[in-house]
């Protein structure tokens, strides 16, 4: 595979799924540094969570998306950057993994 493309780390991003697609629209303009990632639904749990509703606070768990983003290490500055700057309030949490092996089975 060329080394050029391989991705490096995976930045992984955790925030409220109300603010899902404004964080997509951030990332699928960067597509030229974000070539690939993914979305899903997530329950969060801890004593540092910030519940939305009532309801989040008797179910002990607060409604989350996460986004994974394969891509490299040296461009993730660039990305977190442009998601303070268009969401400036928004509590994201994230954390950068290196990502050991890449590539496809077919």
């Amino acid at each position: 595979m060329n080394t050029a493309t391989t991705p490096d780390v995976c930045l992984t991003l955790v925030a409220a799924r109300e603010i899902e697609e404004m964080i997509i629209d951030v990332l699928l303009e960067h597509d030229d540094i974000v070539r690939r990632f993914g979305t899903h639904p997530l329950d969060a749990h801890g004593a540092r969570i910030g519940y939305a509703s009532v309801a989040e606070r008797v179910r002990g768990r607060a409604e989350r998306s996460q986004f994974e983003l394969l891509m490299a290490n040296h461009d993730t500055p660039r990305i977190l950057d442009a998601l303070r700057a268009r969401l400036p309030r928004a509590d994201i949490s994230y954390w950068i993994t290196p990502v050991l092996a890449y590539g496809r089975l077919a």
